[in-house]
């Protein structure tokens, strides 16, 4: 196995770290491994093993560049002062570690020192790990919470236009079956798409060769129906789920600045707001489900149902059309028969959309 060659410089000690060594240093140390790849060369690097039952605190970790990084480069790796300290040994998952009793700096693979100290390992995992979610948590808050007023602004811009598109979606799932004699919502919810039944004849020839005819049955595709959700039955309203989420933005006292406001914060409540924040995508993708669900209401879907309607073989005779005004919307087997359902404008109008956050991820949990 080949054998790294490790300079005097980095097999001495190094007690210059008293105290707990700041981002600064971690971000130096990352620098360095990105551009070199040797942590081990790191000049406040000590590549000795620490003592058994030592202490240890985790400040970051890394992986080794590409260049280094996989089997193929398998001499390229980096050597572990705990464990493999003149053999290449790891490439990614490396941790930077200082030991406050040695004072010193050690960059060395991800769980090495467990030999060494188990619980001391699993004790620095931990910290580390609930540092590191504090950190993106913060700097999470300081990046989003400007954006909440924005988006408590297009909720309550939205608000009135959801609320009739719920109430829209709830007279139509509950009436469209009993007014058409056909369970539209049955025939779309499997992919959105109108169908009628077709009758050909086949020529079929048996074993014997005798020929005969047979008259098949058969769905064909008419096409799909934009909006076709708005008659799905028995939904929570979109206006509730949506205040759900925005009751956690009100949360914010937004008389001060983000930073005074994350400042003022401790680590659950950092957590907390996090979340709260993550909900804006959710929000996001409700007024989505809205904008989807009136599409139903669009002159193409409209047509969309007239026509195949009056499609023969269509399960189902409709009439369906918006006044002039939008403000009914009639609804019937033929235009005849059609009952008028009130519209209130608001329907149609355009929403705003929410600003840009990123969706949370598994470190704030």
């Amino acid at each position: 196995m080949q054998v790294i060659d490790i300079p005097e410089t980095a097999l001495t000690v190094k007690p210059n770290y008293t105290e707990r060594p700041d981002l600064t240093v971690v971000a130096e140390i990352k620098a360095h491994i990105k551009q070199t790849g040797a942590p081990h060369l790191w000049p406040g690097h000590t590549h000795t093993k620490p003592p058994r039952g030592a202490i240890v605190r985790y400040l970051g970790e890394f992986d080794l560049p590409p260049s280094h990084a996989g089997p193929r480069n398998r001499e390229r790796w980096a050597p572990c002062p705990c464990c493999k300290p003149y053999t290449p040994w790891y490439y990614k998952d490396g941790r930077i570690a200082w030991f406050p009793e040695e004072r010193v700096i050690r960059n060395m693979g991800g769980d090495c020192f467990k030999s060494i100290n188990a619980s001391g390992h699993a004790e620095a995992e931990r910290l580390f790990r609930e540092e590191e979610a504090e950190r993106r948590n913060e700097a999470y808050l300081l990046r989003c919470l400007p954006q909440v007023p924005e988006a408590l602004a297009a909720i309550e811009q939205n608000a009135p236009i959801i609320s009739e598109i719920d109430r829209v979606r709830f007279i139509l799932s509950d009436r469209m079956t009993r007014t058409i004699g056909f369970d539209l919502w049955a025939h779309l919810r499997s992919d959105g798409v109108l169908r009628y039944e077709v009758t050909r004849t086949e020529r079929r020839v048996d074993r014997s060769g005798n020929e005969s005819t047979a008259t098949v049955y058969d769905l064909e595709r008419y096409g799909p129906l934009a909006g076709f959700e708005m008659l799905k039955p028995n939904v929570v309203p979109i206006a509730e789920r949506v205040e759900r989420f925005a009751s956690r933005l009100r949360t914010f006292n937004f008389g001060e600045s983000s930073a005074d406001v994350v400042a003022r914060m401790d680590r659950q409540e950092r957590t907390r707001a996090a979340k709260n924040i993550g909900t804006i995508p959710d929000i996001n993708e409700l007024i989505s489900e809205a904008e989807t669900v009136r599409q139903m209401l669009s002159p193409l879907a409209l047509g969309s149902l007239n026509g195949w309607g009056r499609t023969p073989g269509a399960p189902a005779k409709i009439y369906i059309s918006l006044s002039d005004d939008r403000t009914q919307l009639f609804l019937g087997n033929t235009k005849e028969d059609a009952r008028a359902v009130r519209i209130n404008i608001a329907f149609f109008n355009n929403m705003r959309r929410m600003p840009a956050i990123s969706r949370l991820t598994r470190q704030f949990e």
